[in-house]
């Protein structure tokens, strides 16, 4: 908000690593995540093996418009669809 300021600020530069918590739906998990920020392909793997699934959920949220694959600096990234909020 204009003429408000943060008393500490801080600056993610780093791996944030893969220990993502799990609360018992995969898809919503991962899509709550993704919409925070992207998760390497390893991240997702790792996250899926806790959670006792597999790459089909993933495919099956990219088909449904809902997650996005992206690359960057030659890693695969998994990135929530944020769409566009129209006014009207």
């Amino acid at each position: 908000m204009k003429g408000e300021s943060a008393d500490q600020v801080e600056y993610l530069i780093g791996y944030e690593g893969n220990a993502f918590a799990f609360t018992g739906s995969v898809e919503e998990d991962l899509l709550s995540i993704t919409s925070v920020h992207p998760m390497r392909e390893e991240a997702v793997s790792e996250f899926l093996a806790r959670a006792r699934a597999d790459w089909p959920v993933v495919h099956g949220l990219i088909a449904q418009g809902q997650l996005i694959e992206m690359e960057y600096e030659g890693r695969k990234f998994y990135m929530r669809q944020l769409h566009e909020r129209h006014a009207g």
